[in-house]
């Protein structure tokens, strides 16, 4: 789906609660198996129950907070995979009265994965398990932060149209958080 035409957004109340979504919203979770996630599911509902991990929950308030206290508007660029595309992403946050925030998420390119890969988030004991930064998408192999088809399917791709099974742990890698920080 093209989203660069019409970016698909959310607005938050004081407390992060959705009170409504705009742009082809429920079309984009349907065609991404996001059931879970069409407007009626999370209208009224606060925005962290739909992030997974605690750094990256932390995050997002972060970016969110900024918004609302410096009264200005939040740009950042992040990547939104499906298992074939990588999909890169921008959020705008705009402030507006009463703490009220508008979210906006556009699509800026779109690139395929070499290997399909599904990532699932890790429930329960997490000791053990490849971090994935919820920013740019790479995870951690070792000490070093790549692309998980670069990281994890290069050396062993998965026989054709099979996809890479990955459960992971979110977070931000070091870099998205140095360079997040100083655009605060």
């Amino acid at each position: 789906m093209d989203n660069t035409a019409q970016p698909l957004s959310y607005t938050l109340d004081k407390s992060d609660a959705i009170i409504a979504v705009a742009g082809n919203w429920d079309r984009f979770a349907v065609e991404n198996g996001g059931d879970d996630l069409l407007s009626t599911k999370i209208i009224g509902h606060r925005l962290d129950r739909f992030i997974a991990g605690d750094v990256t929950q932390m995050f997002v308030r972060t970016m969110l907070m900024s918004a609302r206290t410096l009264k200005r508007n939040v740009r950042r660029t992040y990547r939104c995979d499906s298992p074939q595309i990588k999909r890169f992403m921008e959020m705008t946050i705009v402030p507006c009265s009463d703490g009220v925030l508008e979210v906006s998420h556009r699509q800026i390119r779109t690139e395929p994965y070499r290997h399909a890969v599904t990532i699932t988030a890790a429930a329960g004991t997490t000791t053990g398990l490849i971090k994935r930064c919820s920013v740019c998408n790479r995870v951690r192999l070792r000490q070093s932060w790549r692309d998980a088809d670069d990281a994890l399917l290069a050396p062993c791709p998965p026989t054709a149209g099979a996809a890479a099974q990955l459960t992971v742990i979110y977070g931000v890698c070091p870099d998205c958080l140095a360079r997040n920080l100083m655009d605060a």
